[in-house]
């Protein structure tokens, strides 16, 4: 063998091994009594957390992934921080330092949703690049190695929600799916319209809305149908339940007021402008944004304007919000640190590129994303 191709084989052979090595989560962690295992955190999604902040914080670390990401967050398990990209990967960094576990990769597909981390074991689901399929991955990263496929019609867009034993999700062709987190199929109940909303899980209500701007619930025991009311308009943002309402916004630019139990509409406000994010609630108001750049606080029972404040960039990212601030990603390569009682801006943190996960705290440290698939963590004092 001439020595060119000597080298040739030798390089190829290397990068085989280096990919081979890397497209892999191999890692033992301890059980974690309160991870952050889904987008939101809970499964009525109010992405609020009960901690005072202040604007100072400090960079812990920084990482990058491969891909861009979509509107999802990180989620947290023991000391290890997972988050999927539309690359069709799913990477695995170290809480404290941000040093790069491992990744899985499946196909030429997308992971729109976060993945969700159980014990030792992830579950994702894998869009097809090409057809109306899912591949839904169940990953056990103490082994290294995958323990459980299943090829579902749809693709699944929208965040996936966890309880205690069990995942629910959505499918794009109105199909909506129940799974324990060992990949045993619980039901499965076909809508047959089209939805591209998050949906929200509370007590044994399974809520999303669909294209026909109707909000569906399901029993989450059973999956039987409960009501389907036509509101009006399609649903693109994701669901948030708050002490028995559900608040949605849809491509008219209404954020609506549900009630939990019949999905009648208890108030009504227009933004002017479609809402892509899902509101996020504290216990006195609700908060959300649209690609106008316009945010609003309204009062959360009675649907009455708090503030409102304008920026120049596009909000469809849900933000985080805490006691005494809000944490909102703008895709004008900012986060936005505003005053929670009167909307104004105390400090915004420049990025170099589009501001895209919702931001996460847990454990004293806040974590963000933006393209290209840039990870930071921070400290934070309170």
């Amino acid at each position: 063998m001439g020595l060119l191709k000597y080298k040739i084989l030798l390089l190829g052979i290397s990068v085989l091994l280096v990919g081979c090595n890397r497209s892999v989560i191999k890692y033992q962690t301890k059980l974690d009594e309160n991870p952050y295992q889904m987008f939101g955190k809970n499964p009525s999604r109010e992405f609020y957390v009960p901690v005072n902040i202040s604007d100072s914080l400090i960079l812990k670390w920084e990482n990058d992934s491969y891909g861009s990401f979509l509107n999802s967050s990180v989620s947290v398990y023991s000391d290890l921080v997972f988050v999927n990209d539309l690359s069709g990967r799913v990477y695995c960094y170290q809480f404290d330092t941000g040093k790069e576990i491992g990744y899985v990769k499946y196909g030429s597909g997308s992971v729109f949703s976060n993945p969700i981390p159980y014990r030792s074991i992830i579950a994702l689901a894998v869009a097809d690049e090409n057809e109306s399929l899912t591949e839904l991955i169940y990953y056990d990263y103490s082994e290294g190695k995958e323990i459980k496929s299943v090829d579902l019609p749809g693709r699944v867009l929208t965040q996936m929600i966890a309880d205690t034993t069990n995942i629910y999700f959505v499918t794009e062709i109105g199909a909506a799916y129940k799974y324990t987190y060992r990949g045993r199929q619980i039901w499965e109940t076909h809508t047959r319209i089209p939805t591209r909303s998050s949906p929200a899980l509370k007590d044994s209500l399974f809520i999303f809305g669909n294209d026909k701007g109707e909000i569906i619930a399901l029993n989450s025991n059973t999956g039987d149908s409960v009501y389907a009311k036509l509101i009006g308009g399609q649903f693109f943002s994701g669901l948030t339940i708050s002490e028995d309402i559900i608040y949605a916004g849809n491509n008219n630019g209404i954020l609506y007021a549900l009630d939990y139990s019949n999905a009648e509409i208890i108030w009504q406000f227009d933004s002017d402008a479609r809402i892509l994010m899902n509101p996020a609630v504290d216990n006195e108001s609700v908060y959300f944004g649209n690609p106008k750049g316009t945010f609003y606080s309204l009062n959360k029972k009675t649907g009455e304007l708090n503030w409102v404040i304008t920026f120049k960039g596009l909000l469809d990212s849900t933000p985080l919000i805490t006691e005494n601030m809000i944490i909102l990603p703008d895709k004008l390569f900012a986060i936005h640190m505003l005053d929670k009682s009167t909307g104004k801006v105390t400090k915004s943190i420049s990025l170099d590129g589009r501001a895209k996960l919702t931001p996460v705290i847990h454990n004293n440290t806040l974590f963000i994303g933006f393209d290209d698939g840039v990870i930071r963590a921070y400290e934070f004092f309170k």
